[in-house]
């Protein structure tokens, strides 16, 4: 596979203390949401690893900041909002990438193979191709290179339940062909933060950060742990 072809954009931010993960803040203190950021983007990264794509970050900093050390290689998200930063991102590593494809960083057992059956339906003929979230949101948004059009991410509702069928409707009004994949959690609140521990209890190799660290919080009980 040309991995030259394909790129996954992770979009991310630094991990601070109040600056990350604030919908879990209550549930957890600022320094603990910033740490369980820290380590599921190490694990979403390893785990990226294994497919035939390339991987960069795009980080949410100021503009006169440099960017944080990575890895992988990196850019700066510019625009007001969510869409403005996605479309930017994506029209960035377009120039350099045939197909392109974005996410969030709170996805520590997303696989690898959900990604590559993206680009794989991009290079089959598709236009866009999205992974809807349980939330209503999408969790990837992939596109090609002639598909991007700024119109898919503006005046969307982010953060709401609408998000999802905004972005079909805006597909469907621009004439471009969608495919979906299956439906995953996003990493956001409490309950989904719960829903993660249950997920890693029985096959902690997917995010071994992620749960050695809900381990050491006793979010994973002992009773739960699978011994290797």
């Amino acid at each position: 596979m040309d991995t030259t072809r394909r790129c996954l954009v992770v979009f991310t931010k630094p991990s601070r203390p109040g600056f990350v993960k604030t919908r879990l803040l209550g549930e957890l203190t600022a320094e603990r949401a910033a740490h369980l950021h820290a380590v599921m983007l190490r694990d979403l990264l390893g785990r990226m690893e294994a497919g035939d794509f390339q991987t960069r970050l795009a980080w949410a900093v100021g503009p006169q900041e440099r960017l944080p050390s990575s890895t992988v290689g990196g850019i700066r998200q510019t625009g007001e909002d969510l869409g403005e930063r996605l479309y930017s991102g994506l029209r960035e590593m377009s120039a350099e990438f045939d197909l392109v494809a974005a996410v969030g960083s709170d996805h520590p057992d997303l696989p690898a193979a959900i990604v590559e059956e993206g680009f794989e339906k991009l290079a089959a003929g598709c236009d866009v191709v999205l992974g809807p979230a349980t939330d209503g949101g999408y969790y990837l948004i992939g596109v090609t290179r002639r598909s991007i059009h700024r119109e898919m991410f503006s005046d969307i509702d982010w953060s709401t339940d609408r998000v999802l069928q905004q972005t079909l409707d805006r597909c469907q009004r621009l004439g471009v062909r969608v495919e979906e994949l299956i439906s995953l959690q996003d990493v956001d609140t409490p309950g989904d933060l719960r829903q993660l521990a249950r997920r890693l209890a029985g096959r902690g190799e997917a995010s071994p950060n992620t749960r050695r660290l809900l381990e050491e919080w006793g979010m994973i009980p002992i009773q739960e742990r699978t011994e290797r």
